[in-house]
């Protein structure tokens, strides 16, 4: 009675990872751009979850387009006939005064906008809010697209 008990616990976990197995997909790692093709012939494959290669293939994309969500510093917005003019001076003031960060000019209909710094996490542009207050007293921080720094 127990070898019978046992042999079915060993067939039931001999069908479950047939059954993983026959879920998993088999890729070329050539089908990545990233990796430089050399003329040795040598390939590398990977058996893994459908899942995983899309999840995968997506972060290579995000990280080709260098952009991502994060905060910035808005030091300017404004409307108007000279909105573009006065933005772009506000751009340059800013440049001249904090050479160490990139500012941004966004135009977002109907306004021009300055945003500063390229931050991961809100405590980065606080600290960066906080170093701009005295120039800019009606600076505050939004969210937005930012570009991650070549590494």
């Amino acid at each position: 009675m127990v070898s019978k008990k046992i042999t079915i616990l060993f067939l039931f976990v001999v069908l479950l990872c047939l059954q993983t197995y026959a879920q998993r997909q088999t890729f070329d790692l050539s089908d990545f751009s990233m990796f430089p093709q050399d003329e040795s012939g040598t390939t590398a494959h990977i058996n893994c979850d459908e899942k995983l290669k899309n999840i995968e293939e997506n972060l290579t994309q995000a990280n080709l387009k260098r952009q991502g969500y994060g905060y910035s510093v808005q030091i300017f917005f404004g409307s108007g006939n000279d909105a573009r003019l006065q933005a772009e001076n506000a751009r340059k003031k800013f440049l001249t005064k904090f050479s160490d960060y990139e500012a941004a000019m966004v135009y977002e209909p109907p306004y021009f906008k300055v945003r500063a710094g390229n931050c991961r996490t809100k405590l980065e542009a606080t600290k960066l809010k906080k170093l701009f207050a005295s120039e800019y007293p009606g600076c505050f921080i939004v969210e937005c697209k930012i570009s991650y720094p070549e590494l």
